[in-house]
């Protein structure tokens, strides 16, 4: 990836900054909870499901952040892993913004919304006794497939479902350590493993792409989310600045070098 295309990600990175600082400006602020045996950590008084997305939203842009660092060295197999945490979030933001359209809340939503701040710091007991993970990401993708097509006629939820689940499998290969994905590192010409970055292979420009989605779509989760912290002036400025990204080398670059060759 050339020097210009990382400076297009890192450039659309600020104004995902401000839209979380906004999205907290219209929140409770957190204060200081606990005691001097256990700690002093910032908490939140009377936390809801606006508090849980401002989470996610700060998840998503600490984590690009992170993302554009590994990607200066290509290190691809570790730029994976982070996206699957930021399609975790994305998809979480818009499982519970389909409970908010829609006024009524499921099993699933539910469990985000009443049960994520009941979980603090966990003992090692609590964490073995536990039978099952938080929530079914499942779940989480079909109540986003579903506010992704909202108003989309002869619309498809479960393909839509289908395919965020599969992006989102996807980077749990590199998460578990899959074979074909830890294979990626081989470099047959030197009969050795690369384990200092990908730069400069086919990997590597694959999951350029895959990153450039990765911002189109966090894009288009915080301008769904903004009209209901009353931010309709970000709305604006985020969907202005995504449609310039969309038509960005950046973006259009890192797909045009991912077609295979007919």
């Amino acid at each position: 990836m050339s020097e210009s295309n990382l400076q297009i990600f890192t450039n659309v990175l600020p104004l995902f900054e401000k839209s979380v600082t906004l999205f907290s400006g219209k929140l409770e602020k957190p204060s200081w909870s606990g005691d001097e045996h256990d700690g002093y950590q910032p908490r939140f008084a009377n936390p809801n499901s606006g508090h849980f997305q401002l989470l996610m939203a700060v998840k998503i842009v600490s984590t690009l952040n992170a993302v554009i660092c590994l990607l200066k060295e290509g290190y691809v197999q570790e730029v994976g892993i982070l996206l699957r945490v930021i399609d975790e979030c994305s998809a979480k933001i818009l499982c519970v913004e389909e409970a908010h359209v829609k006024r009524t809340l499921t099993s699933e939503q539910k469990k985000i919304i009443n049960e994520y701040f009941q979980f603090d710091i966990r003992k090692v007991e609590d964490i073995a006794s536990s039978d099952k993970w938080w929530v079914d990401m499942k779940k989480v993708f079909a109540s986003q497939a579903r506010f992704l097509s909202e108003g989309t006629p002869n619309k498809d939820i479960h393909s839509i479902s289908e395919m965020c689940k599969v992006i989102y499998d996807a980077y749990t290969g590199y998460v578990h350590g899959f074979y074909p994905h830890v294979m990626e590192l081989y470099d047959t010409e030197k009969e050795s493993f690369r384990m200092k970055g990908l730069l400069d292979t086919r990997h590597y420009q694959g999951m350029v792409m895959a990153v450039s989605s990765s911002i189109l779509r966090a894009f288009n989760v915080f301008a769904q989310i903004a009209p209901r912290f009353d931010l309709l002036e970000l709305r604006k400025e985020l969907i202005y600045n995504r449609n310039i990204f969309i038509k960005s080398e950046a973006y259009n670059n890192s797909i045009e070098r991912t077609i295979p060759a007919a």
